[in-house]
């Protein structure tokens, strides 16, 4: 359970670098120092993608180890589909987050765009509401693998100890 919640917990400092670097935007006027807004912003999104990423990578992995224990029938199929439903469960509102905050990024300079210049902020707006969802399903998401890991991994001590002698 460290791992999963060392994630959890880089996650919940992302969203709050990447809401400080949405504060400072608004705090800071933005001609006088664009560079240090741009700096501060580009390490906040890039800090929140890391944990996204890495909870990705890991429920895809454990899912691929649950597969191989189902098809080596030391699993019953059930757990393959509590698998899935914990990596389908935190997918869409990771890759929401990330997206957002990916384009939020990138049409920063739409910020000076008479016409589009609420889309930046919108799409910074969007990309902490997502995380807020993100946050959760994470964080469930995480619990219940390490759990259902935990539980393989007593299943198969039990199997390779020997039996009590009569």
């Amino acid at each position: 359970m460290i791992f999963e919640r060392s994630i959890f917990i880089l996650s919940l400092i992302a969203t709050a670098a990447y809401l400080a670097a949405g504060v400072y935007a608004y705090v800071a006027p933005p001609e006088a120092d664009m560079a240090t807004h741009v700096l501060v912003t580009v390490a906040a999104t890039l800090l929140l993608l890391l944990p996204h990423v890495w909870t990705l990578f890991y429920l895809w992995g454990t899912g691929r180890a649950v597969r191989k224990e189902v098809e080596a029938k030391r699993a019953s199929p059930r757990v393959m589909s509590e698998a899935r439903r914990y990596r389908r469960r935190a997918v869409p509102p990771l890759l929401l987050a990330s997206a957002c905050a990916l384009a939020a990024l990138a049409m920063g300079n739409l910020g000076y765009s008479p016409t589009l210049s609420w889309l930046h902020p919108t799409l910074f707006f969007a990309a902490l509401a997502f995380q807020v969802w993100a946050l959760w399903a994470q964080r469930r998401s995480l619990w219940d693998n390490a759990e259902m890991l935990d539980e393989l991994d007593r299943r198969a001590r039990a199997a390779q100890s020997p039996a009590p002698a009569a």
